[in-house]
């Protein structure tokens, strides 16, 4: 049976319908998980369950209290917080902050517990017992006690006295943590503003883990409800635009809308859930799918305006286009699942509903679309972007009269900056995955230039013993780490019971300064410290730094803003200093959320680079595998590389460092831009294969393929800078490295790609065959 008749029978036959039905029916059981797909608001989705670093913070927290918190930072707009109306904004804020969901502590300066010495007896109250209190000596009063109190200065008070801050511990229950995490963010945000209208001359800032969470979940749902639709109406009227037929802009839009809700929809059954790097899958996947539909709608037009009838037009361009498209396809799904490289869960999402939803535009090309061109009506006249591209011979002519300039310009040149792309640091920045438009990371950044906000690490320093915390010998090792903690530049300040300790044996001997020390028997700081703990009052106990047992605490190391090189740094330099320093007896394990962003940033880049190495051998076989020639294979590996490693290089010049959203580019871009190689190379040997020396050949291609390469090329760009748009920066720097990528590999196919096939391609493949004959020749 011949090809034509297989298509013909492919386009008619009732086993067509059969099969149009089946994918139909599937695609349909496909969009029911949807209803149990989510957008995640949790920081913790990072991480694999199994990953032990997100075990060794679980564990901590389960021995001390969760670190989930609110951190709000106020601002007099002139002069310090010791005054009446600053300090009764404090007092009532941080009484209000009590009332929110799931508060189980709030830290203020107003209720701080503040300890003095009355004989033999030790007295502890808050420093704003009551609002009524406050007059001059009370203000007084508590500056001069603020000033003294190593556990609020650069904590909760500024050393100018300029700032202070409340800080609200959460207990989430954790049912429904995207509700818990929203009623939390909901009320602090509804307190806040009322605050602001009663405070005016007062600034107010917020930031925290429970912060970051709901920045995480707002920035996901923002580009969920606000680039989608965008996307859409892009696509209608982009290809509308470009065809010059809004049916045909619609069964684009039927096969996308189809192939979208499939992929999530499976997605959901798998039990995916979208987040804030996920949350991209929908607009890549429709530029990647746009792009493919284009070259098959665009040549069933042209055949239109040659005066076929329409279904000979869609036979056509079936048998012109089918192959490149399938192969197209594949090489995308390869480069998105090569995602699965990556270390953090929201990546590999991202990579498999990209997968699934171009595996359902492969399926829907070849059963929806093609019934779908023969039902509409295609109008036959040119569009404006028609006739330019139809125009491309002259292009085509260039190339071929310089293929010898560009190949000893372009082509070096272009090695040049691949080879930059090797100079860009591997880097992260927790705050960062905002972009300034997000209030989170503005307001994040001013805090941290006064206090510290996200960026800490807790050491859980064991003594393996109950009540071993009490020892001299061991007290005495924390002491020595906490004071060559405090000389470290990226130390703003610690925290950990020690200073009480030392404090209550001050205050036992007659609060004289020279027995500011650790107590001489482990009998007597219990002692002191158990008399202490029955006066703290509600919601002060020491659960957030004392293990139930007495036998660890946690001392805290309050950090500057650093990215996850310094973060790794810092750390390897404490654990260095632990090892060669840890009395015997003592252990130590030590976590923080923002410790465990920056190794699973570092590990991801490099895990996606692996994965993308890995994808572009396959894809590389893979066209090895389609056109029957290792030499092929290897010359592809030219226009495909190279553009990468050129964006990578451009990249260096204007950013200098790869975070864990550009790691993943690689393979993407590999999968995406591999797609018009394909479309070339496959035309290109059709035209040799029907006897045309290459030239003809180039400009044959040129004439009934690169239209459709750069339109598809143009609306891939188009789509990609939409999503540099998104508020999560790694999406936004995804979608622009990745458009860069795509403009320079356009490039390459234009100019680059003809220029190295007349150079190095001029005869046949040794496979090739009687020449493949189009519909027009048969006739």
């Amino acid at each position: 049976m011949s090809t034509d008749t297989q298509w013909q029978k492919m386009l008619t036959s009732k086993f067509a319908s059969g099969v149009l039905l089946i994918c139909l029916l599937l695609t349909g059981i496909c969009i029911v998980g949807l209803k149990d797909m989510g957008l995640s608001s949790d920081y913790k989705i990072f991480f694999d369950d199994n990953d032990t670093d997100l075990q060794t913070l679980e564990q901590m927290d389960a021995t001390y209290t969760a670190t989930d918190n609110v951190f709000i930072m106020i601002k007099p707009k002139q002069g310090q917080i010791y005054n009446v109306e600053t300090l009764s904004l404090v007092y009532q804020l941080t009484d209000r902050l009590w009332q929110i969901p799931f508060s189980s502590r709030v830290d203020s300066l107003t209720n701080y517990p503040f300890s003095w010495a009355e004989g033999d007896n030790i007295e502890i109250e808050e420093l704003l017992y009551e609002e009524d209190q406050l007059d001059l000596a009370r203000i007084n009063f508590i500056k001069r006690a603020a000033e003294g109190e190593v556990d609020l200065i650069d904590s909760l008070v500024t050393s100018d006295g300029v700032y202070t801050a409340i800080n609200v511990t959460t207990l989430l229950p954790g049912e429904n943590h995207k509700a818990e995490i929203l009623a939390i963010m909901q009320a602090v945000e509804a307190d806040i503003q009322e605050f602001k209208l009663r405070y005016p001359e007062h600034s107010f800032y917020v930031t925290g883990l429970v912060t970051m969470n709901g920045a995480f979940f707002k920035a996901a749902k923002a580009d969920f409800t606000s680039l989608i639709p965008l996307m859409i109406v892009f696509v209608l009227v982009a290809a509308g635009v470009i065809l010059g037929s809004a049916q045909a802009a619609l069964s684009i839009l039927v096969v996308l809308v189809l192939s979208l809700l499939g992929a999530l929809g499976l997605a959901g059954w798998l039990g995916i859930n979208l987040s804030a790097p996920s949350v991209s899958a929908p607009i890549i996947m429709f530029t990647v799918i746009v792009a493919s539909s284009i070259h098959i709608i665009s040549y069933v037009k042209r055949q239109l305006i040659l005066g076929h009838s329409q279904f000979d037009a869609v036979l056509s361009s079936y048998q012109h286009n089918a192959k490149p498209i399938i192969v197209s396809h594949i090489t995308t799904i390869i480069g998105f699942l090569a995602m699965n490289a990556s270390d953090s869960p929201p990546f590999r999402d991202l990579g498999n509903i990209v997968a699934f939803g171009v595996m359902f535009s492969l399926i829907l090309s070849f059963t929806l679309l093609p019934r779908l061109l023969l039902w509409i009506r295609i109008s036959t006249k040119q569009t404006i972007v028609t006739n330019i591209f139809e125009r491309m011979n002259g292009l085509a002519s260039i190339v071929i009269c310089y293929r010898n300039l560009i190949l000893f310009t372009f082509l070096p040149v272009s090695v040049v900056f691949a080879s930059l792309s090797f100079l860009n640091e591997t880097d992260d920045d927790l705050i960062k995955y905002f972009n300034k438009s997000v209030p989170f990371r503005a307001q994040a950044e001013e805090i941290d230039q006064h206090f510290s906000g996200l960026y800490n690490i807790g050491y859980s320093l064991s003594s393996n013993q109950d009540n071993g915390i009490f020892s001299p010998t061991y007290l005495g090792f924390v002491d020595k780490f906490d004071t060559w903690l405090l000389t470290q530049q990226e130390v703003v300040t610690t925290d950990s019971p020690l200073h009480r300790i030392k404090q209550l044996n001050q205050l036992i001997n007659g609060d004289q300064s020279q027995f500011y020390q650790i107590p001489k028997t482990a009998k007597l700081a219990a002692q002191h410290f158990l008399l202490y703990e029955m006066s703290l009052p509600f919601g002060k106990d020491v659960g957030n730094q004392v293990s139930f047992d007495k036998s660890s605490f946690k001392l805290t190391a309050r950090l500057k803003n650093m990215t996850s090189v310094e973060m790794l740094a810092f750390e390897a330099r404490v654990t260095k200093w632990l090892q060669q320093n840890t009395v015997q007896g003592i252990t130590f394990e030590y976590s923080s959320p923002s410790l465990i962003f920056s190794h699973v940033g570092q590990n991801n880049i490099f895990s996606l680079l692996q994965g993308a190495f890995i994808a572009f051998l396959v894809i590389s076989l893979a066209l090895t595998a389609v056109f029957r020639s290792f030499y092929i294979g290897i010359l592809t590996l030219i226009p495909n590389l190279i553009p990468v490693g050129a964006a990578f290089g451009f990249w260096y010049c204007i950013q200098g460092h790869i975070s864990m959203g550009l790691a993943g580019v690689s393979a993407m871009a590999i999968g995406i831009i591999v797609d018009d190689t394909v479309h070339f190379l496959y035309q290109y040997i059709q035209g040799l294969k029907r006897g045309l020396t290459p030239e003809q050949s180039v400009i044959s291609t040129f004439e009934h393929t690169m239209s459709a390469i750069v339109i598809s090329s143009i609306l891939l760009v188009v789509g990609f800078m939409l999503l540099s748009s998104s508020s999560f920066e790694k999406n936004a720097q995804m979608g622009l490295l990745t458009s860069g990528t795509i403009v320079l590999a356009l490039l390459f196919d234009l100019i680059v790609l003809p220029a190295i096939v007349l150079k190095f391609m001029r005869r046949l493949p040794q496979y090739a065959g009687q020449p493949h004959l189009t519909l027009d020749q048969a006739k």
